[in-house]
């Protein structure tokens, strides 16, 4: 590694570094006061607090990380600009993008990180923080709210189960238009389970006109299906779980999400089109953190009067324009309007392109 290269990257790292643990830290100040007024109602404990804020740092992280990398860039590229060591390095004959390399290189590697936290702890760590906010930190606030009807719930029951139901009744706890698939251990599929609705009792689930199906390897009926009036099945799942399960995908990895989809296909085509998109993005996002270099760079070189500042504000402007057409992207993919890949991966096309274009401008 070079001289130039270490110089790079240290002035880029240290920043980044920073920026994360300061977005962070503002994250949570700002989601606190956001319901400080409960914390002080319902005399919640601070260790609850600590314990989630542990456990949802590494979401803050995901989502701040490629703002910071934006900024540790702009801020790195002016003040090389400013004190002309910009000219300098092109003056010795290097090129824009070989001065680039080692930034992008870090930008990569950022990007494996951000996959590696979201595909490895965000399953485990989303789960846990979302059920000490639920049980611990919001538990009395929400009796004392209206309940709300959900729709297409799916998740991932005990015993291998994969759990649909096409409405869940939080006031009455009962579940509506409900398929159970149970798989074993290979997830080759047992039997399938339908019932036209569910209600939550003292002795568990008792589900309404329930139909059971076994099914072997070849995915073919065994037998006459059996047609129950009314049965309790044993589902360990309580109410809390559907309640809380509008983005199953958040808690799953990138295989176990993939595996979800092949699975539960017959779940009905729009929780399926938007689980792809799910899918797709749980790629396509990391690589944010590294796309973004290529649309600060440029701005952050602008060397005309007041061009530090002009060039650190259309940076940030083209950032917040890049996270709204990705939003809009996926918004159109999930309703069906974009093929799944494209509506998670044209943010990203679009905006490398852009910002590619731009640098050879410079260059």
């Amino acid at each position: 590694m070079q001289i130039i290269d270490r110089y790079i990257i240290r002035g880029f790292v240290g920043p980044l570094i920073w920026c994360i643990l300061i977005f962070i830290i503002m994250a949570i100040i700002i989601d606190i006061f956001s319901f400080i007024d409960d914390i002080v109602k319902y005399k919640i404990p601070l260790a609850s607090i600590i314990a989630f804020y542990v456990y949802y740092a590494p979401t803050i992280f995901l989502q701040v990380t490629p703002m910071a990398v934006l900024l540790s860039t702009v801020f790195l590229l002016s003040n090389l600009n400013k004190h002309n060591e910009l000219i300098a390095m092109k003056s010795s004959g290097i090129s824009l993008w070989r001065i680039m390399a080692p930034l992008l290189v870090v930008g990569f590697i950022v990007s494996m990180a951000v996959f590696a936290v979201n595909n490895t702890i965000i399953p485990v760590s989303a789960r846990v923080a979302n059920y000490i906010r639920r049980e611990e930190i919001e538990s009395q606030k929400r009796m004392e709210s209206p309940s709300k009807l959900l729709r297409n719930v799916a998740l991932y029951g005990a015993g291998n189960r994969i759990i649909f139901a096409r409405t869940y009744d939080d006031n009455s706890k009962t579940l509506n238009d409900i398929i159970i698939h149970e798989h074993d251990s290979k997830e080759n599929l047992l039997s399938k389970i339908t019932a036209q609705s569910g209600t939550w009792t003292k002795g568990g689930w008792k589900f309404q006109k329930v139909i059971f199906y076994n099914i072997d390897n070849a995915g073919r009926i065994l037998a006459e299906p059996q047609f129950f009036e009314e049965k309790v099945i044993p589902i360990e799942e309580r109410p809390s779980d559907f309640a809380n399960m509008e983005r199953s995908a958040d808690y799953m990895s990138y295989q176990d999400l993939k595996r979800y989809i092949v699975n539960f296909q017959g779940a009905g085509a729009k929780l399926v089109r938007g689980l792809l998109v799910e899918l797709h993005y749980k790629i396509a996002y990391p690589l944010i953190s590294f796309i973004i270099i290529l649309i600060g760079a440029p701005f952050a070189m602008i060397t005309n009067r007041g061009g530090v500042l002009i060039g650190i504000g259309l940076s940030i402007a083209l950032g917040l324009l890049y996270y709204a057409f990705i939003a809009i992207a996926l918004a159109f993919g999930k309703a069906g309007i974009l093929p799944p890949a494209i509506a998670a991966w044209s943010g990203n096309v679009v905006f490398a392109a852009w910002g590619i274009y731009l640098i050879n401008k410079r260059a």
